[in-house]
C-alpha cells in the first residue's frame, strides 16, 4: 500500500472531484461527479455521499494520510446547532431587486473590501444580507459562518475555521489591507459568527471516527480554488509574474499589480494569497462563455489557425459579455458576423477569450510573464492567441490535469514556519506567438465594444 497520499476534495461550480496524489504529487486516483444545484441551493447532501464513497475508496487502496478541501468560491455555510442551518446558497441565484439595492447602500468601499460590485449572488455578503431580510433570525441563532472549504473541512473532522483566500475573494466580508473583517461584516454581526483564521495548511484535527476513515488522517483548513492553483506558482517562482486560472472562471492574478490601481467597475478585484497578502486580480465567466459562443458543437471541434484566418478576414466578431461578471458586465453578449461551420465558432470562442484574457490583465497592472493553468492550457489555438496578443510577454503553459488539485495537496507538504513556502518545481511549456497580426481586428473590436456601451 502506497503510504503518505493525500485526497483533495475540489468541489468546482461545474465538476466536483475527489483526487489522491502520492508524495511527489502524482495523481494516483480521481473520482468525479457533476456539480448540482436545485432551487437556487448547492446539493451538499449529494455531495457529501459522493465524497465519503470516494474517500472510502482511496482509503482502501492507499495510506490516506491528509485530506484538503477546496471549492469554488462566493459560498458561506450558516451553522446552527444540528448543522446547515440554511441550504448553501448557489451564487447564480437572483437576489431580489429591492434587498439588493438595500444591500448596495450598506456595502463597504471598495478601497476597504477590493470587491467589486457583482451580479446575483457573486458577493457572498449579498446573498447573507438576502437570508437576513428573508429570515431575521437566522444569524441571531446561528453558531457559525464559515466559507465553503472550511464547510468540508468541519463536515470530515468536526473542528471550524475561517481562511483568508475565502474570506477575499470578493465577499464584501474581508478588508484585506486591515486582515479583518469588513466594516459590513460587523455591522451586520456576522464577524461574531466567523471562528478564529486559520492558514490554509494548517491541521485542524483528524477525520470523525464516525466516518470509517484512517484515524491518523490529518484534516487541512482548505483554501478557495483558484487561490489553491495560485499556490504551485507561488513556489514554483520567485519572480513576479502573473497567471490565468482558467476552468468556468478565468481568473488573473498579477504578483506585479498594485491593488490601489484597481477599477471597480471592471470586476477588479483584491484577491487574498493563502499567506494573506492581498494580489491585483481581474476575472471573467471565460469557460461558461466560451461554451456559449461555441455551442455544444463546436465544444468538441478541433479549430486551427486557417479557421482563425478565415473569421478575422471576414470580420466576425464575438462582443461581450455572454455570462455575469467580467470587464464589460453591463454588455450584452452578442456574435456579428456568422462562422462558417462548428471549427470556426470554437476558433472565435478562443479568440474571444484570449480577447477578454488580455483586457483583464491590462487591468491589474504591468506584466512581466504569464502562465496559464487549468483547462485552457491544453487549448493550443487559446495558448497562441496569447503569446500573439502579448507579443513582449513570455508565455507559459502548464499542462498539469488538475492544477488546483495539486495546488491544494501542495499545502499538505507545507513547512510548519509561517510564511515559508515549499518547494515545488514547475512543469510549463513556452508557447509560441501564431503567424497572424491581430492588432487590426482588435482595434476594431475594441471600437465595436466602446460603441455597444454608449449605445
Amino acid at each position: 500500500m502506497r503510504s503518505g497520499v493525500t485526497a483533495v476534495l475540489d468541489i468546482g461550480k461545474t465538476n466536483s472531484k475527489v483526487l489522491a496524489f502520492d508524495h511527489d504529487l502524482t495523481l494516483v486516483a480521481a473520482h468525479g461527479m457533476a456539480s448540482v444545484s436545485a432551487g437556487g441551493r448547492l446539493d451538499t447532501a449529494r455531495c457529501w455521499a459522493f465524497v465519503l464513497a470516494a474517500l472510502k475508496e482511496i482509503a482502501a487502496r492507499f495510506g490516506l494520510s491528509a485530506i484538503v478541501p477546496t471549492t469554488h468560491g462566493a459560498a458561506f455555510a450558516v451553522i446552527g446547532k444540528g448543522g446547515l442551518a440554511h441550504a448553501i446558497v448557489d451564487y447564480e441565484q437572483p437576489v431580489p431587486d429591492a434587498v439588493s439595492a438595500e444591500y448596495d447602500r450598506l456595502r463597504p468601499d471598495f478601497a476597504e473590501s477590493f470587491s467589486p460590485s457583482l451580479p446575483l449572488g457573486l458577493n457572498a455578503g449579498r446573498q447573507l444580507f438576502a437570508l437576513d431580510r428573508a429570515d431575521p433570525h437566522l444569524f441571531g441563532q446561528a453558531q457559525a459562518l464559515i466559507a465553503y472549504p472550511q464547510y468540508w473541512a468541519w463536515k470530515l473532522g468536526g473542528e471550524m475555521a475561517s481562511e483568508v483566500s475565502s474570506l477575499g475573494c470578493h465577499t464584501d466580508l474581508w478588508a484585506p489591507l486591515k486582515a479583518a473583517p469588513s466594516s459590513l461584516a460587523a455591522a451586520m454581526g456576522w464577524d461574531r459568527l466567523m471562528p478564529p483564521v486559520a492558514a490554509a495548511w494548517r491541521t485542524l484535527g483528524e477525520a470523525a471516527p464516525t466516518l470509517g476513515l484512517p484515524g491518523a488522517c490529518r484534516i487541512l483548513t482548505g483554501v478557495h480554488d483558484s487561490n489553491a492553483s495560485f499556490v504551485r506558482y507561488l513556489a514554483g517562482s520567485r519572480e513576479p509574474f502573473a497567471l490565468v486560472s482558467t476552468g468556468t472562471w478565468f481568473v488573473c492574478f498579477n504578483t506585479a499589480g498594485d491593488v490601489q490601481g484597481l477599477s471597480a467597475a471592471r470586476d477588479t478585484l483584491a484577491n487574498v494569497d493563502v499567506l494573506g497578502r492581498p494580489v491585483a486580480s481581474a476575472r471573467f465567466m471565460g469557460g461558461r462563455e466560451f461554451a456559449e459562443i461555441a455551442g455544444a458543437a463546436g465544444l468538441g471541434a478541433q479549430a486551427g489557425i486557417a479557421d482563425l484566418r478565415a473569421l478575422v478576414a471576414a470580420g466576425i466578431v464575438a462582443l461581450p459579455s455572454f455570462a455575469a461578471g467580467g470587464p464589460f458586465s453591463g454588455s450584452k453578449g452578442v456574435i456579428l458576423g456568422a462562422p462558417s461551420g462548428q471549427a470556426q465558432t470554437a476558433a472565435l470562442a478562443a479568440l474571444y477569450c484570449a480577447l477578454m484574457t488580455c483586457e483583464c490583465l491590462a487591468l491589474t497592472g504591468p506584466v512581466h510573464r504569464l502562465y496559464v493553468d487549468g483547462p485552457f492550457a491544453r487549448n493550443a489555438l487559446y495558448l497562441g492567441l496569447l503569446a500573439t496578443l502579448l507579443p513582449d510577454i513570455r508565455v507559459q503553459a502548464s499542462h498539469a490535469a488538475h492544477g488546483t488539485g495539486v495546488g491544494a495537496a501542495l499545502l499538505a507538504h507545507w513547512p510548519a514556519e509561517c510564511g515559508q513556502l515549499p518547494d515545488y518545481a514547475l512543469a510549463v511549456q513556452d508557447i509560441a506567438a501564431l503567424d497572424l497580426d491581430l492588432e487590426p481586428y482588435r482595434r476594431a473590436w475594441r471600437e465595436m465594444i466602446t460603441e455597444q456601451s454608449a449605445s
